[in-house]
């Protein structure tokens, strides 16, 4: 009776055992050269490449890999620094105005420009016969809401978290925040303005800054929002200090 040999795959054992040894004998394939020679591994496109080859491959592979994470980090930093001087701009705005018509403008004027925004509003929940608005401040006009409007229901969700939200708002949200435009606003972030010292619509400081985009992914639920929760908090300080409020008399 014949036997019939079949070459078969080593144990895992084995395996193990050759790789550990070649581990620890690094130079053997430089001493054995003969068997460096023989070695041949499989290959997709071209069969066998030697060791040596397969070797040149990955590395390729590797400098590739390298090179790509390499330009995506630069990238991004060079894309935080230029949001950094944006926001560096914004920031110098918001100060030098005088009022809150300038911030109102201010902030339309630069999230429109340097963040290529589509329409840009405020809403602050203070009752409007209780503000003192210029004639020529036009702005302000829309910007004051009486803290018992029925329509800030529609917000108590996110007024609730006191962060920003990004993403779709409902038709009626729309309509409140950007008016005539509504229907040509995609995407929303909305950013609540008050502070941990607000956590109602009665808080007299509370308002929301709603920023719209025509692109449907501009703002969407997975994105960042650190840049939004700053820029929440300076516009926040910056409007309690500019409340044109009548004086209350006894």
């Amino acid at each position: 009776m014949s036997i019939t040999s079949q070459k078969k795959d080593p144990p895992i054992s084995d395996a193990e055992m050759v790789a550990e040894y070649l581990l620890q004998h690094a130079d053997f394939l430089i001493e054995r050269p003969e068997v460096l020679a023989e070695i041949q591994l499989k290959h997709e496109c071209n069969g066998a490449i030697s060791l040596i080859e397969h070797q040149v491959n990955t590395l390729r592979d590797q400098y590739r890999k390298t090179k790509n994470q390499l330009e995506s980090l630069v990238q991004i930093a060079r894309e935080n620094d230029r949001l950094n001087e944006r926001m560096h701009r914004l920031t110098l705005a918001i100060l030098d105005a005088a009022t809150l018509n300038d911030i109102h403008i201010a902030l339309d004027d630069n999230l429109r420009g340097d963040f290529k925004a589509d329409a840009v509003n405020i809403k602050l929940f203070i009752n409007p016969d209780e503000a003192t608005i210029e004639p020529d401040h036009e702005l302000m006009q829309t910007t004051f809401v009486p803290m018992n409007d029925p329509k800030l229901n529609e917000f108590k969700t996110i007024l609730g978290h006191e962060t920003p939200s990004c993403g779709q708002l409902k038709s009626e949200q729309l309509k409140y925040m950007f008016g005539d435009t509504a229907d040509d606003i995609k995407s929303t972030a909305v950013i609540p303005l008050g502070g941990n010292s607000c956590t109602s619509v009665e808080c007299p400081f509370l308002g929301i800054l709603a920023i719209g985009s025509r692109d449907a992914n501009r703002f969407h639920s997975s994105m960042g929002t650190i840049f939004l929760g700053n820029l929440g908090e300076i516009i926040s300080r910056a409007i309690k200090g500019r409340l044109p409020l009548k004086r209350q008399h006894d």
